[in-house]
């Protein structure tokens, strides 16, 4: 036992008393240990509880009311566009049926062009409260991507489509390296530029689709209004040019609207807390500040990954939820194919995002399409399937997977750190995917990656949604998901810290910050994710 922290006079003082014997002694000793024990508690609970009203008073408050100014702004111009859109689209009469949708001729009319420049200028005053005068370089880049649209006139098929993503892409690298030393300013372009490009390359695809008869090039006003759309100009998502035209003058009801928005605003304000204090604050319980060095144990940096990670995803859920809620202030809907369920939907409007999917994943493959609903759409939409030539062909789907996260990562701009992450995702994705569909069909179980349908639709004989959880099957089938969930989990804390902006104390100062974090966990999550790999070559 160590007996350092016991003074020196208690003992003396004892021995002068003539009961010092062994016994008592002992005694005495265990009771100090008890006190001691009892004081470093009480400095603990102590130190934990002024640890949490510190991060309250100067990082949650000051947190909240620095983005307050940030996020009225957004409302305020989506809210304007839609006031603005329903009074001239009834002094118009546009609203003769609320089931109406404007087509691609009639949106190039002069009777729409000043709905498209109400778009426009409320987009670019979005821009402008946000940005500043950062945002001509966005609306300079709009206008070279305006003419680059015109290329889908010159080429044959989607010849003019490919050559404009092409360009679109390679033109961001561009900007990327002309404002190099500028490094500060690029940052906030980048991710605004991004969804303009994905706007401009789905307009070009849509325009050389074939069996789409009537599709016309949009006009100047009309090209404005859609790039400039305050409820996607800012913080996205994506969505395409027909969605915009269904929602220019045909809104959702406005109290259903203004309930998704306060709700959304509430779910990013949360989540905006838990990114910049809850999460770094529970990193900071794992390891005192003063041990923050590469001779971690390994929980504690698995648990400080993990807590870095959390840091990074709600991050990406402020920013989420807070274009969800310009959806729903400027009445604009998404065109995503995958069904929702309908209580989140009630409850949040249109889905750019959902967490639950995320933080408790039945899969990576589950988890992607969970990230960023939209973008996922996009990437399935005009990625995916002009990269499978030949339709059910394993190795085409595969290059097809490959083709998606390649383009994803090109479209995020030149940061290394995002190729690797969603290059690794992809290997790790499909190599999951396979194994769990070959497990699934040599048991008969479902453990595959996708969600299973429901009792009446899953194929599967062993379903727990079928047979119910009274028979060892379903228990089994249940644990190798769990399994495969939670091994989700740890690849999602593996990834996500590199992203981290804030890194860990390192060694060497020469040492990239991921490099540094998988060499800590030993590239344990690289080695499971290739081992998915040959174990379903072996099996196979």
């Amino acid at each position: 036992m160590d007996y350092q922290y016991y003074d020196e006079p208690d003992y003396a003082d004892e021995d002068e008393d003539g009961s010092g014997g062994s016994d008592v002694v002992y005694v005495d000793q265990e009771s100090t240990k008890r006190q001691s024990n009892n004081d470093f508690d009480d400095a603990d609970f102590e130190s934990v509880a002024n640890r949490l009203w510190d991060s309250y008073e100067h990082c949650i408050l000051p947190s909240l009311t620095q983005v307050t100014s940030y996020i009225v702004p957004l409302l305020l111009g989506c809210l304007l566009c839609r006031l603005l859109s329903t009074l001239y689209a009834r002094r118009a009469r546009l609203m003769t049926s609320s089931s109406s949708s404007c087509s691609w001729q009639e949106a190039n009319s002069l009777k729409l062009a000043p709905l498209h420049i109400i778009n426009a200028l409320c987009g670019a005053g979005v821009l402008y409260a946000t940005l500043g005068q950062k945002m001509l370089i966005l609306l300079l880049l709009s206008g070279i991507s305006f003419v680059l649209l015109q290329l889908v006139r010159l080429g044959k098929g989607q010849r003019g489509a490919l050559a404009i993503a092409v360009l679109s892409i390679g033109s961001q690298f561009l900007y990327e390296l002309a404002i190099w030393q500028k490094r500060d300013d690029w940052p906030q372009l980048r991710g605004l530029q991004m969804v303009t490009n994905m706007k401009v390359i789905s307009l070009a695809f849509d325009l050389t689709a074939t069996g789409a008869p009537g599709l016309r090039m949009p006009s100047i006003p009309a090209y404005l209004g859609y790039i400039l759309n305050p409820a996607s100009c800012a913080l996205g998502p994506w969505l395409s040019y027909a969605r915009y035209l269904d929602s220019l003058h045909n809104k959702p009801p406005l109290r259903r609207n203004l309930f998704h928005m306060m709700v959304n605003v509430l779910l990013s304000l949360v989540a905006l807390v838990i990114s910049n204090c809850i999460a770094p604050a529970l990193g900071e319980l794992h390891v005192a500040e003063e041990e923050y060095t590469t001779r971690h144990s390994a929980v504690s940096h698995w648990l400080l990954m993990y807590t870095g990670a959390m840091s990074v995803r709600n991050s990406h859920y402020f920013v989420s939820f807070l274009s969800q809620a310009q959806l729903a202030a400027a009445g604009q809907q998404l065109d995503t194919t995958t069904t929702a369920h309908s209580s989140s939907k009630e409850l949040l409007g249109e889905l750019v995002v959902r967490p639950w999917n995320i933080e408790w994943p039945r899969s990576l493959s589950a988890l992607v399409r969970c990230w960023n609903v939209p973008m996922h759409e996009w990437l399935k939409r005009y990625v995916y399937s002009t990269s499978k030539l030949e339709q059910g062909s394993r190795q085409n789907t595969i290059v097809a997977v490959f083709c998606t996260y390649v383009v994803s990562s090109l479209l995020h701009g030149m940061d290394f750190r995002i190729y690797l992450v969603l290059l690794s995702l992809a290997t790790f994705a499909e190599g999951e995917t396979m194994l769990r569909r070959h497990l699934a069909r040599l048991f008969n179980a479902c453990v595959a990656a996708n969600p299973c349908p429901g009792a009446e639709r899953c194929r599967y004989a062993h379903c727990p949604q079928q047979r119910g959880w009274l028979c060892l099957s379903s228990w089994l089938v249940g644990l190798t998901n769990l399994a495969f969930t939670l091994l989700a989990i740890f690849h999602l804390a593996y990834l996500g810290v590199v992203l981290l902006n804030e890194t860990l104390v390192m060694e060497s100062e020469n040492e990239l910050p991921f490099l540094f974090h998988w060499s800590s966990a030993g590239y344990l999550s690289h080695y499971v994710g290739i081992g998915m790999f040959v174990l379903y070559l072996f099996i196979s």
